[in-house]
């Protein structure tokens, strides 16, 4: 047996996101992936830059379309939010519910349990994950991104624990402790590595193209050089892409279908 050698390419560029998406050809990329400011919810400059949530929403607009004109048929976009205010879900409802050929697929939540919290009330402990593919249909590979069983047998009758694992639902639990080597104290954002490895691996096959138009802390660009994938993403801070490539350099091991803890 032969084993075909994978060509991948990694591109961080500094750029403002629709310069950026503009120059990209039609339906040239396998998956989005998609970490926006949030509008006014980050004390960073970055998320304070527009006049009004109708200005933030039509920026959005701008470059949301953008993503599916280069995305290629039948393929997902994903993109990360919050709703502590309602702007997501007005992002949703008048920005990627207007797109023709977005399909709604999944909410997911990423749950997480550290940092300060209220006593006031619960306290507020996960983000929002948006998924959309571009046509009704779209790939999905789960026996790569199957987690272990939290029962090693099957209390239904007749039923069998496939060896490989369960899928995992749409709430996912990963921590993102400062101690832990991934994490990038220079950014306040940073999404966890594993669980864009599991998009990643979900719904691409080597070689494939990831696309982040918001790079941050170049956590896509890790997962995607770690699982195998090409990479494509901007970033507008010129901090965050010297810094991300350094982070890439030190992260860059190869992965393990990340950690397994949903």
């Amino acid at each position: 047996m032969r084993w075909k050698k994978i060509s991948v390419t990694i591109e961080l560029k500094h750029s403002d996101c629709l310069e950026y998406l503009r120059a990209l050809d039609d339906e040239s990329v396998d998956l989005v992936i998609a970490d926006p400011p949030y509008f006014e919810i980050i004390k960073d400059a970055w998320d304070n830059q527009w006049k009004s949530e109708a200005e933030y929403l039509k920026w959005c607009d701008d470059w949301t379309k953008e993503c599916f004109r280069v995305l290629k048929p039948n393929k997902c976009f994903y993109v990360w939010g919050t709703t502590k205010q309602d702007t997501f879900l007005r992002y949703k409802l008048d920005v990627l519910n207007n797109i023709s050929d977005a399909h709604y697929q999944n909410w997911i939540i990423w749950a997480y349990d550290w940092g300060g919290r209220t006593k006031k009330k619960f306290p507020r402990k996960h983000e929002d994950i948006l998924m959309y593919s571009k046509g009704k249909e779209f790939p999905f590979h789960g026996d790569r991104v199957r987690i272990p069983y939290k029962m090693k047998k099957n209390v239904r009758v007749d039923a069998v624990n496939n060896p490989l694992g369960k899928i995992p639902t749409d709430v996912w639990t990963k921590n993102n402790h400062t101690t832990s080597k991934e994490y990038a104290g220079w950014h306040s954002t940073q999404k966890p590595i594993a669980l864009l490895e599991r998009i990643i691996l979900a719904h691409t096959e080597p070689g494939d193209v990831v696309l982040d138009c918001f790079s941050g802390a170049g956590s896509s660009m890790i997962a995607s050089h770690r699982t195998d994938r090409s990479f494509k993403g901007c970033e507008f801070e010129s901090e965050y892409v010297e810094k991300s490539w350094e982070r890439l350099e030190k992260l860059s091991h190869k992965s393990n279908k990340g950690e397994k803890n949903d």
